[in-house]
């Protein structure tokens, strides 16, 4: 059976940690290796001192510094691929999307498609509401200077939604109503998973 590299996209409270567990369960519970990736990866101190608001990164920056973290991790995702389900908290999609805000979305599209980036299996968008989002959010944690801007948090879902039509980075996206509760969310995971057992095999 191949390895399979499975994204998980969204907003901020859309979900994405709780069925990244979820399914690391279900594919250990099929007797598979997996790991998880995770960005931005805690190496990116510039971006989360930004996101913390310990110091302010422009837009290009911001942009440069989470490019840099995934390229960073690109050489230890193959070696994990070639041995793992590999399954990822965001990735490239991300970035298109949260770093694309002020109709900036073809540009930053243009500027990623210039990397060879290890390309996903299937990418699941955890699709959400903003204000559902945000509730969640802040019933979590103080939120960060992106959970907390609803307008942002809207442009960034419209990017998502352009993303996924485009089918940006991988042509396999499972769209899947994250106001559901986890339950019947992780269900729908498992049902998008299953057909990538199937295919691999």
């Amino acid at each position: 059976m191949a390895f399979q590299f499975i994204v998980f996209e969204g907003i901020d409270g859309c979900g994405k940690a709780t069925q990244v567990e979820e399914l690391v369960r279900f594919i250990r519970k099929k007797r598979q290796p997996v790991v998880v990736h995770k960005y931005p990866t805690t190496a990116a101190h510039a971006v989360h001192d930004h996101l913390n608001g310990v110091r302010k990164l422009e837009g290009d920056k911001l942009f440069e510094a989470f490019v840099q973290d995934l390229e960073a991790d690109q050489l230890l995702l193959g070696e994990n691929r070639k041995k793992n389900w590999v399954l990822a908290d965001r990735y490239v999609i991300s970035t298109a999307a949260y770093q694309g805000v002020d109709g900036r979305l073809g540009e930053r599209i243009g500027q990623l498609q210039q990397t060879a980036w290890i390309k996903p299996d299937l990418v699941i968008w955890l699709d959400l509401p903003v204000d559902e989002a945000m509730k969640r959010k802040s019933a979590q944690k103080k939120p960060d200077v992106h959970e907390s801007d609803k307008a942002f948090l809207e442009s960034v879902r419209k990017n998502f939604d352009e993303l996924y039509r485009r089918r940006f980075l991988c042509p396999n996206w499972k769209r899947i109503d994250a106001s559901q509760k986890p339950a019947r969310v992780a269900a729908e995971v498992r049902a998008a998973i299953e057909l990538q057992f199937d295919s691999a095999q």
